[in-house]
């Protein structure tokens, strides 16, 4: 779970280094979601090692809020921290991280679960391979509460996968070629 939260937190760290100041990186932070917790230090420009509190965040929501914490990214106003509603999270980000803006939003699904999701496609593989359908990628989303798949099966594969994983997060499928 850890490798799976790490890669997506790497990846949205680079898409962020990449952005220049007129490329949004932070689609979430005025969608549906919302704002749900804003820490005092959003007042200002983004002080701190804004690296260093998602790490943290990231690291403790993993450890001891495993059950709402979805994950954390660097965006332009700060910290931006996905999360199940959770009032004991909620207080230990706004007590730690007061004078860094941290935006807390609403999550549907948590880490853990993305993870177990993740982790049961990829379960699947020669399932799906024998189904006629080739995964060629498997990741997940905590900003949207998606598990993205890649196949170049994408019709063939939507019914398939739609009767296969019932509840919990959804699959997306994406037309993508092997690597």
């Amino acid at each position: 779970m850890r490798r799976v939260l790490m890669v997506t937190l790497l990846l949205a760290l680079a898409a962020c280094s990449e952005a220049g100041p007129s490329s949004p990186v932070s689609p979430g932070a005025s969608g549906a979601s919302g704002v749900a917790v804003r820490t005092a230090g959003c007042g200002g420009s983004p002080s701190g090692d804004l690296v260093d509190v998602a790490a943290q965040i990231g690291s403790k929501g993993e450890a001891d809020f495993a059950a709402a914490f979805a994950g954390a990214r660097v965006g332009e106003e700060g910290v931006e921290v996905y999360r199940k509603p959770s009032a004991e999270l909620d207080a230990w980000i706004t007590a730690t991280f007061a004078t860094t803006c941290v935006l807390v939003h609403d999550a549907r699904f948590s880490a853990a679960e993305l993870a177990k999701r993740y982790q049961q496609v990829g379960e699947d593989n020669v399932y799906w391979s024998e189904q006629g359908v080739h995964v060629n990628s498997v990741s997940s989303d905590f900003v949207r509460g998606v598990v993205v798949v890649g196949t170049q099966e994408v019709d063939k594969a939507r019914p398939l996968f739609a009767a296969r994983y019932t509840g919990g997060p959804p699959v997306e499928l994406v037309d993508e070629a092997p690597a």
